[in-house]
């Protein structure tokens, strides 16, 4: 392959008053473009795998990889629910920017106009939500796209969320090569929701066992994708179902997690799909190891949003869990390895999903497109360890209602966290020094109301420069 260049970028477009910059040193030059495996995980918690604190969950495979990689202990999504999340991930904005702020409701599509309904509605509640999108928006050059047009083989395997309607789908929007992910909507239902086998959950997996566990057949897919491609540069999404409910473990696992003692997180049958994770993760690093391909390939390990709590799992001693407005909604699991390129170690650096898009243009040598992922930061200086990333401030805006909350916007900035809820006539704010209290256990609101201003007017100043939906 052609040697190619890992320019150096100095600088990214900023939102409003404030700039999102990236600390380069000098140029890095590679003998050759990297593969890249992005492996992301459903609803998995920051502290889901053993290396990351959990004695109940078994996961040797995800452990090995972050003690030969760099992780990241302050890596955030960029929405406390799946969709928006990933709609970040792949175009390098915040949700608020695309207007794609949250999990549709119903039958999804038909494109990606502005829809009024989500899964959650607050009909008797004092604020409506925002308008939102079914798909993310068309307009939009994400990831995929990127890649192929510098020459990537693309492929992608499993959860999409992004867009299920016609047009929208991975296939549409820059992958090679897309297997088992869902061309429609399922409505929620314990019988009918994520189910883990191929039989029950009918993805577009032409020729697969009926009988198989959907984690197992997407990750033969991927294996097999890897093999054809060995001899060019590729891309590989292995975008797990697992281990977003209803709980749907492997029989045969569950006893030995019967046996164990319990810790805050004690549900036999979540460990076991933890389990089944891990075993899929260790089968596709055993596959670059057997086509000589490990030294050769950037590996990215995430989750699509903070741990299910309670019934699934426990954040502790983070507050909250997947949907609500603290820090184990947004709080992730964050792994990358390149051997020879990226030393082993932990980066407290407080990172997000949208920086992935421009660390892996830069990783591949590509130019970046910083009017495309225009919130997001290369991490490549950082993962070399050259330089620290400037602070920049993280912006949540979720406009919907879920389960656990109303809609709300928060922002964290040098530490601070200021969370602005919009269906509260009377304290709206909470506030927190994440570097003094990083469980959010003490309100700082009526103590620092200066603190409650400057951020609250950032942030606001970072919305309207979106031009995000709010809620009405």
């Amino acid at each position: 392959m052609m040697k190619r260049l890992l320019g150096c970028f100095a600088a990214f477009a900023a939102f409003a008053a404030f700039a999102v910059l990236g600390c380069l040193a000098g140029p890095v030059v590679l003998a050759n473009p990297p593969n890249i495996l992005f492996i992301i995980i459903d609803d998995m918690g920051w502290k889901d795998i053993g290396i990351s604190g959990s004695t109940f969950y078994e996961t040797p495979h995800i452990d090995a990889l972050a003690a030969e990689g760099m992780r990241f202990t302050n890596a955030y999504s960029a929405a406390p629910v799946c969709t928006p999340s990933r709609g970040a991930i792949y175009s390098g904005k915040c949700p608020a920017r695309t207007q794609y702020t949250a999990v549709y409701n119903g039958k999804a599509g038909p494109d990606d106009r502005l829809q009024k309904k989500s899964k959650y509605s607050g009909e008797w509640d004092e604020n409506f939500e925002a308008l939102h999108r079914h798909a993310l928006p068309a307009g939009e050059f994400i990831l995929p796209q990127a890649l192929a047009a510098g020459g990537y083989a693309t492929g992608f395997f499993g959860k999409w969320h992004i867009g299920e309607c016609e047009g929208f789908q991975p296939d549409d929007r820059g992958f090679d090569v897309a297997k088992g992910y869902r061309t429609s909507y399922v409505p929620t239902s314990r019988s009918g929701h994520w189910m883990k086998t191929f039989q029950q959950y009918g993805a577009n997996l032409e020729g697969a066992d009926p009988d198989a566990y959907v984690a197992d057949v997407l990750t033969e897919e991927c294996i097999d994708f890897i093999t054809a491609n060995k001899d060019k540069s590729w891309l590989a999404v292995l975008s797990h179902y697992l281990v977003h409910t209803p709980i749907q473990p492997k029989p045969e696992k569950m006893e030995h997690y019967r046996k164990k003692p319990e810790t805050d997180q004690k549900n036999p049958g979540y460990a076991s799909m933890v389990e089944s994770v891990d075993e899929s993760v260790g089968r596709v690093l055993e596959a670059l190891e057997k086509l000589n391909l490990e030294k050769d390939t950037l590996v990215i390990f995430t989750s699509d949003n903070g741990g299910l709590t309670p019934n699934s799992t426990s954040n502790y001693p983070l507050l909250g869990g997947k949907s609500f407005p603290f820090e184990a909604a947004m709080r992730v699991p964050f792994i990358v390895k390149w051997p020879g390129k990226i030393k082993p170690g932990i980066s407290e650096e407080r990172i997000v999903g949208t920086d992935i898009y421009p660390t892996m243009l830069s990783a591949a040598g590509l130019p970046l497109r910083p009017e495309q992922h225009v919130d997001g930061v290369d991490l490549m200086p950082v993962l070399t360890q050259q330089a620290r990333l400037e602070d920049r401030p993280i912006i949540i805006h979720y406009p919907h209602y879920t389960h656990a909350t109303g809609p709300f916007s928060s922002i964290v900035s040098r530490d601070w966290k200021l969370i602005r809820f919009y269906n509260d006539s009377e304290g709206a704010y909470l506030l927190y020094n994440l570097a003094d209290d990083p469980n959010e256990q003490t309100d700082l609101a009526a103590t620092h109301p200066e603190k409650v201003t400057d951020l609250s007017s950032r942030l606001a100043l970072a919305l309207t420069e979106m031009k995000a939906e709010m809620p009405t």
